[in-house]
């Protein structure tokens, strides 16, 4: 098909992801009932992970169940999260980020494995050593969560009590995000993702301007 088209894969990628933001954000900021474009939130979420995984390069079946795994304990951790108060904080999810169970939208264990994988993948080549990798692709992870939370409450993806974020919130984020990513790391090997830092860049963009704009 990319063939066809005369294009590669990264850029039909890349072409892709960055229609499907420009879409999201205008129809966010402009639209007089931006509930229609943000009701869309899980399925910007699906079509970015798959554009992820079509560009991972060099041993995706042998890696395969490492996602799927941290997609699942991703799941179960906001699931304990939110049912407890105790690990992030008291808080609640909204209708945005589509069909719960448990009180834990489905999409949330894609959301984790998509913003670890991106971050870890982005790095990589920077950085050698897997624990050194992990813990700073875990800051640049909270730094990405301190852009998503004031939109993530003005926009119904969750909520928290007394309408503040609790500090705690970033340090669970850290801790958790330092096992995924160390895991990512320790299985990749060698393999390769040149589309992962486009995503990452892209999520700091987006959110970073509906903050000012907010």
């Amino acid at each position: 098909m990319f063939r066809k088209l005369n294009i590669t894969k990264i850029q039909f990628s890349i072409i892709l992801l960055i229609l499907i933001y420009v879409t999201g954000f205008i129809g966010i900021v402009a639209s007089k009932n931006p509930i229609d474009f943000l009701s869309l939130t899980p399925l910007n979420l699906g079509i970015s992970a798959i554009l992820l995984f079509i560009n991972h390069e060099k041993g995706f079946r042998n890696q395969v169940f490492i996602f799927i795994l941290i997609a699942i304990l991703g799941y179960f951790v906001e699931v304990l999260g939110v049912n407890t108060g105790a690990i992030f904080g008291e808080y609640a999810y909204g209708k945005t980020l589509g069909w719960k169970v448990f009180e834990t939208p489905l999409m949330i264990g894609v959301n984790w494995i998509l913003l670890t994988y991106a971050t870890v993948y982005s790095l990589e080549k920077y950085i050698q050593t897997k624990w050194i990798l992990a813990l700073f692709s875990s800051l640049v992870l909270v730094s990405l969560d301190f852009l998503i939370e004031p939109i993530a409450i003005t926009y119904d993806f969750w909520t928290w009590t007394n309408a503040q974020i609790p500090v705690q919130n970033y340090v669970a984020w850290y801790f958790i995000a330092v096992v995924f990513c160390f895991a990512l790391a320790h299985f990749k090997r060698n393999s390769l993702n040149k589309f992962a830092p486009f995503l990452l860049f892209i999520q700091f963009l987006f959110f970073g301007i509906l903050n000012f704009t907010n």
